[in-house]
């Protein structure tokens, strides 16, 4: 009987170490692949990821259940996440919806001004779910509420946990586990990299012999985080809660984002920026004139990232919002902005990423500046 890796759902095998589920020695006592198991204890970052044929041929079967599903998304990079490919996969099956990285919003943020938008956005996609769950997997928080939903919903079924890459499913199901056993460290194998999980992995949990079942991410080509190398997402990935850094803007100035983006204000009076970024991300702050100057010869240089080794000559898509009382403007996979007040903004950001605008959700925070 084939045994699979439970860290990343790979059949274990001892032959090619170039191939996923590969582990030296295969014996009874051995559950996970070494590439799985120097993730675990040594932090060693994967050099076999998934990518979206794995996402496709896992789903797809997976649609063929009758199972409970959860999806999940990240707060934090919400627009990245809450995917219409995956949503539109999911029409017609029962959805709860969970929202995930909540620690990572200020402390001011409101749970329910988070619960408002997100049911707002459903609506727009006439996106039917059960109910709607906001967590955080790696702190514990509502962890309770989401376990009494699923039990109340999923009917002897199994629960399948679905979403883009690096929003939490495995730190999702690990979670439940250390709740509601007496494991105290991580099962399932977990990293900042996306497409750590390779196939399903069948976690056996409830009493009638039913399971959790997590499944590979979905690679966005939008993401930042395609672009770069890994040594970069440490400075873009946040792991504890973000502090707002606020900009009262008078004039014509341009503020980059590290190397990524950039939002630049004519004219303005009497507007604030809001960034809620990983500390560790700088913000330059240029009149608008120097802003060719700045991508021809400070990207890459001073201004990091993307290093030259990472995007050669950075190419940048630029878009002009109106913002007429206040908005969140979310960057592909790497944080987000409120800018409150009158202004025309023009927004640059890397070539084949995006950008989105949504109304304001952090209201109380905002209040609260």
């Amino acid at each position: 009987m084939q045994r699979r890796c439970i860290g990343c759902g790979e059949i274990l095998q001892g032959e090619n170490p170039d191939k996923p589920g590969y582990t030296p020695v295969i014996k009874d006592d051995v559950t996970y692949c070494k590439r799985c198991f120097r993730m675990m204890h040594y932090n060693e970052l994967p050099k076999v990821l998934a990518n979206n044929d794995d996402y496709l041929k896992v789903v797809n079967h997976v649609l063929m259940q009758n199972g409970l599903m959860i999806l999940m998304v990240d707060i934090f990079s919400f627009g990245l996440t809450f995917s219409k490919d995956i949503i539109d996969k999911l029409r017609g099956n029962d959805v709860i919806l969970v929202v995930n990285k909540f620690d990572l919003l200020p402390k001011s943020v409101n749970v329910n001004d988070v619960l408002n938008f997100v049911s707002k956005e459903c609506e727009k996609l006439f996106f039917r779910v059960i109910a709607i769950h906001i967590i955080s997997a790696s702190k514990g928080y509502y962890i309770d509420d989401i376990i009494n939903t699923i039990d109340l919903c999923r009917k002897e079924r199994n629960v399948y946990v679905l979403g883009a890459a690096n929003v939490g499913k495995s730190s999702f199901i690990n979670a439940i586990l250390k709740r509601c056993t007496s494991r105290t460290n991580d099962l399932i194998a977990t990293s900042i990299i996306p497409g750590t999980t390779l196939d399903e992995i069948i976690i056996p949990f409830f009493d009638d012999n039913k399971a959790f079942i997590d499944t590979p991410g979905l690679i966005n080509p939008h993401s930042v985080l395609e672009y770069l190398d890994s040594k970069s997402y440490s400075l873009l990935i946040p792991n504890k809660e973000v502090k707002p850094i606020t900009y009262q803007v008078f004039g014509s100035y341009t503020y980059f984002i590290g190397g990524l983006a950039y939002i630049s204000f004519s004219d303005a009076k009497d507007v604030s920026l809001v960034l809620y970024l990983n500390d560790k991300l700088k913000v330059t702050r240029v009149k608008n004139e120097k802003l060719d100057d700045v991508i021809l010869n400070r990207i890459g240089k001073t201004i990091l990232p993307p290093s030259k080794d990472e995007i050669e000559s950075p190419k940048f898509k630029e878009e002009v919002f109106e913002i007429t009382k206040r908005n969140d403007l979310f960057f592909a996979g790497f944080g987000f902005a409120t800018i409150i007040g009158k202004a025309n903004i023009k927004v640059g950001y890397l070539k084949n990423t995006e950008v989105r605008l949504y109304e304001n959700i952090l209201k109380k925070a905002d209040r609260n500046r």
